[in-house]
């Protein structure tokens, strides 16, 4: 008796859909490299048509130029050397094509399951964000900068990656904020929203890069500026509140001057004083107040114009063409040799 095995099916490869893959950060080792490489094996596996995009300095440029030749669609964002960390991911996802966007790092992708985590994404239409069970150590370093965040209105938390995907609709609402290079690493607490989690391993390393304590300290600084619309509104709240006591004591001090016969020598004018002066600052405080409030309701859009050149690899347009077996001869569109009869 002889039993025939059927043949495995080789997994289908997914057309409908164009995969963007992004690091702000890479360092120009053989290791990276490599990395890089195997990510892009296993997306092509799954992906037909998928770009990588590496944004580094520009000192370093020359050392990225063997990882463009040897990975196949592939694009290199040359960006001055001082370019901010957030900054650098916010280019590259503002220069992305693709229906689904992977903001990440060589370190994390090494742990993680990047075909998963896209499809999920693509069939979800939803914010993935792979998360973890941080140490209670780490918790209590990072309680302020988290409890500062989430007062500001962005999801920060101790268990949160740098690994984010996004689909195309969510990325340009999250392109069109004022600080898109903050949103892109922590999502706005917004209903509207939809965030997916992606749990993953807990021993999985953490990202350690020069400089790291010195990036979240300008965060929380940029946290605190953002703070400025709330607590513009309570100055302006406290300084009406001051105004209408102004008055309040000012009528005080009239009646009282009307009613009363015998005043303390000086009452009158020291009271007419401190209700004037409580009075001016009151309306004074409430008019800044309300002013800055309007110019931060009317700042514009940042631009990010620090791209010096860019050095790709890409030709998606004759892999499709090749797909379909067709040539572009004169602007004409002419059926190959191996379609002829």
């Amino acid at each position: 008796m002889t039993i025939r095995c059927a043949p495995l099916t080789p997994p289908v490869v997914r057309d409908d859909v164009l995969v963007s893959v992004c690091f702000g950060s890479l360092h120009p080792e053989p290791t990276t490299f490599k990395a890089v490489s195997r990510l892009a094996q296993e997306l092509d596996q799954r992906f037909r048509f998928r770009e990588i995009i590496v944004v580094a300095d520009d000192a370093h440029r020359d050392a990225f130029l063997p990882l463009v030749h040897q990975v196949e669609n592939i694009r290199l964002i040359v960006v001055p050397e001082r370019t901010a960390f957030y900054q650098r991911r916010a280019i590259a996802a503002d220069e992305a094509i693709g229906d689904v966007l992977l903001l990440t790092n060589s370190v994390e992708i090494a742990h993680l399951d990047v075909v998963a985590i896209l499809e999920r994404t693509a069939d979800n239409q939803c914010a993935v964000l792979p998360i973890r069970k941080d140490a209670r150590m780490s918790r209590t370093l990072v309680a302020p900068l988290v409890a500062i965040g989430r007062i500001a209105g962005f999801n920060i938390g101790t268990g949160g990656l740098q690994t984010l995907a996004l689909p195309r609709t969510l990325l340009n609402r999250l392109l069109s904020h004022p600080d898109r290079d903050i949103v892109l690493r922590f999502l706005p607490r917004d209903v509207s929203i939809p965030i997916c989690h992606f749990e993953v391993a807990s021993g999985m390393p953490s990202v350690r890069e020069a400089g790291q304590w010195k990036r979240r300290l300008a965060l929380m600084q940029r946290l605190l500026a953002y703070l400025a619309p709330t607590l513009l509104m309570i100055v302006t709240l406290n300084s009406a509140l001051l105004t209408i006591l102004g008055i309040v004591y000012a009528i005080y001090v009239l009646g009282a001057w009307v009613v009363v016969d015998d005043l303390a020598a000086g009452w009158l004018t020291l009271s007419a004083m401190l209700s004037l002066t409580a009075l001016f600052l009151g309306i004074s405080i409430t008019g800044l107040s309300l002013g800055l409030q309007q110019l931060l309701a009317r700042r514009g859009r940042d631009e990010f114009d620090s791209v010096a050149t860019e050095i790709n690899r890409i030709d998606l347009f004759g892999q499709v063409s090749s797909e379909l077996n067709v040539d572009l001869e004169s602007g004409q569109t002419q059926p190959t040799d191996q379609a002829r009869p």
